[in-house]
């Protein structure tokens, strides 16, 4: 891994380009006096691990109504036709 270097005045003053060199290099140095005194590095955060989906036809399949027989449906429309 690359090391770059910065001064706690650069840190203090701009730290955009301390920044940069971070995201470029991986790694920065921070000197006080000319003599490396701090070691800044990025925080990797730890992949979460995901909810598996939910079963959405699953769900559905269970929710639902067993089908209406082809009697039962006729019936129906003829009640809700009415004396048409």
């Amino acid at each position: 891994m690359n090391t770059a270097t910065a001064s706690i005045r650069e840190l203090r003053t701009d730290f955009r380009s301390v920044k940069r060199k971070l995201e470029e290099f991986g790694r920065v140095t921070i000197t006080d006096n000319g003599e490396p005194a701090y070691v800044i590095e990025p925080i990797t955060p730890k992949p979460r691990k995901r909810a598996p989906l939910p079963d959405y036809m699953a769900r559905l399949l269970a929710q639902r109504p067993e089908p209406m027989s082809a009697e039962a449906a006729q019936a129906l429309h003829d009640y809700n036709r009415g004396d048409r």
